[in-house]
């Protein structure tokens, strides 16, 4: 499902308000984990009144999410954090506060995967009363993730946190390691690995290569401590 919004260059009436407020030149944007149930006049609002102003905008539907590719001018806040190379943009709808992606539309999707391949997972307790927004700042900061998003499967929440590098995600599930129970850390998470209906993460052994091995003896002795955790399952399906 496409759909499509043309706006035109901004009227040189603004020309004030754009030198004020907005980037001094449009960018070809495309925004991620924007949900699918959102309306493209709702998206397009959203987008105009907190990121920047837009001149066109192209939305496609893939399962879950919705890929929003746009020209616009960036405020000047979201200008600076684009030039840093930052991703995140916030935008709250109905109250609640959500974290979409941000790229240059040049980017290939071989790309954008190769820069958000380092991901963990996992699954938030369920007396945990925080909402998203708290959830996502509190793990972000304290494992120093670049991105990270909440998913829901059959009302239970997961959290999924991205890295920069492969050392940093390690880093972030040996931390995991001392402070959760097995089964209760962040998991490595495959870019394809996705979290079922039967709320199991995709944790197959074949993957555990190379890249998990330096967590694999600290989680062995825990597990002969404290016993065997949860089964996982498997599947191929992307989230």
């Amino acid at each position: 499902m496409i759909g499509e919004i043309k706006m035109g260059p901004i009227d040189d009436n603004r020309k004030e308000d754009l030198e004020k407020y907005y980037a001094e030149q449009s960018r070809d944007v495309t925004f991620y984990d924007i949900p699918a149930y959102w309306s493209d006049e709702e998206i397009f609002n959203l987008l105009n009144a907190n990121v920047g102003q837009i001149e066109y905008m192209r939305t496609k539907r893939c399962h879950k999410y919705k890929t929003v590719k746009t020209t616009l001018r960036l405020t000047k806040k979201y200008e600076e954090i684009y030039k840093k190379g930052g991703v995140n943009v916030v935008l709250t709808r109905k109250n609640r506060t959500h974290y979409v992606r941000m790229f240059d539309s040049r980017w290939s999707y071989a790309e954008i995967k190769n820069t958000f391949r380092w991901q963990v997972c996992k699954r938030l307790e369920d007396d945990n009363q925080q909402d998203d927004c708290s959830i996502i700042r509190y793990f972000a900061k304290t494992y120093r993730a670049t991105f990270g998003k909440i998913i829901r499967v059959n009302g239970i929440r997961y959290i999924i946190l991205y890295f920069s590098t492969e050392d940093k995600l390690m880093k972030a599930v040996m931390d995991s390691l001392k402070t959760y129970k097995v089964g209760l850390e962040l998991l490595i998470k495959k870019e394809n690995d996705f979290i079922d209906d039967t709320e199991e993460f995709n944790k197959t052994l074949k993957w555990r290569n190379a890249t998990t091995s330096r967590t694999h003896g600290l989680r062995m002795e825990r597990e002969q401590h404290e016993g065997t955790p949860e089964n996982f399952a498997s599947s191929s399906r992307r989230q």
